[in-house]
């Protein structure tokens, strides 16, 4: 990933210099997981408020954390989680206001639900599986003004009996800058209960890729002239105004008939369109050879690009996305 990330940059920057514009589009890419095919709609409770008996109270004096802090906190990290999945479109999402207590730490895994419990719930709410919030705990450092939110999610699969995933992590967030003073810690007590909320959210997002495909912006950039090519430049602005199938005639004929570098030029941006209208390999055609064949020295990392978004796909393929 941080090799991808190196050549995206350098990719980018090299067009900083050049008469050139971005345009910016929306691709999904996979999750970390591949949920089971037969997992199409899920269910969300919550399983990390702890009983009274089991709360750490000289924990919640020292952090001043209040009472019952953390449990509407959770509800946010579900919130997160539930935007996400949502958007994704892989599994139909019902929201559940199901609050089951543990009797363990509130940074420990409770016990597993057993499958008669598991299979109750499916059959309440009519779903495949059960999503349980099962961890979380968060802390707020008024100093250094940092929030720290840890969380922790399983994934029940009835069909197979089987805990599909079982993931614990971390969120944090500098908020502000450091307090020096006690109005200033003053205001980061008004605040915090935002900040825990804001990351609290961020963290259920963030599970929310890892179980289902996410979406993403890519921004790419176009050559708008080059060498008095007219074609290029009517390509150009059609790219603008989203005009793909005049974009790509305009674009072709300037591969055609230009001079090399406006060739090289036209080919990238012809990568480019094809790679927003999903031809990923029409892409990678003309992005090798805006490089390859014309010596465009910007395109030389484009096919690289292209190809790995081409892995993407085929995952996303095998996860049953498009």
């Amino acid at each position: 990933m941080k090799k991808i990330l190196t050549i995206s940059i350098l990719f980018l920057s090299a067009f900083t210099l050049l008469n050139a514009s971005d345009i910016r589009f929306q691709a999904k890419r996979p999750s970390y997981l591949d949920v089971p095919a037969n997992i199409q709609s899920i269910a969300i409770i919550d399983h990390s408020v702890q009983t009274k008996s089991s709360r750490n109270t000289v924990e919640e004096g020292l952090t001043g954390e209040l009472f019952g802090e953390d449990k509407i906190a959770s509800q946010y990290a579900i919130d997160g989680l539930i935007e996400m999945l949502v958007n994704s479109g892989r599994f139909n999402v019902v929201r559940t206001e199901k609050v089951i207590e543990k009797t363990v730490s509130s940074n420990e895994f409770p016990k597993p639900f057993d499958w008669d419990q598991i299979n109750q719930l499916c059959s309440e709410y009519k779903v495949d599986a059960i999503i349980s919030l099962e961890l979380f705990d968060s802390d707020y450092i008024i100093p250094t003004s940092m929030v720290f939110v840890s969380i922790g999610f399983r994934l029940y699969d009835p069909s197979q009996q089987l805990i599909y995933d079982q993931h614990q992590f971390k969120r944090e967030m500098m908020w502000g800058g450091q307090v020096n003073s006690l109005a200033g810690a003053i205001n980061r007590v008004v605040e915090k209960t935002k900040a825990i909320r804001e990351v609290s959210y961020d963290a259920g997002y963030s599970y929310g890729e890892r179980i289902a495909p996410s979406w993403y912006t890519v921004v790419r950039q176009y050559y708008r002239k080059g060498k008095r090519n007219q074609d290029l430049k009517a390509g150009a602005r059609m790219m603008e105004v989203n005009d793909w199938p005049a974009a790509i005639e305009s674009l072709t004929a300037a591969v055609e008939s230009g001079k090399r570098k406006a060739k090289g030029r036209a080919a990238h941006n012809l990568a480019v369109v094809y790679e927003i209208k999903g031809d990923l390999e029409e892409s990678k055609k003309w992005a090798q050879a805006a490089w390859g064949k014309y010596n465009n020295k910007d395109s030389r990392n484009y096919a690289y690009l292209i190809g790995e978004r081409i892995t993407e796909q085929n995952i996303l393929m095998n996860q049953g996305n498009n």
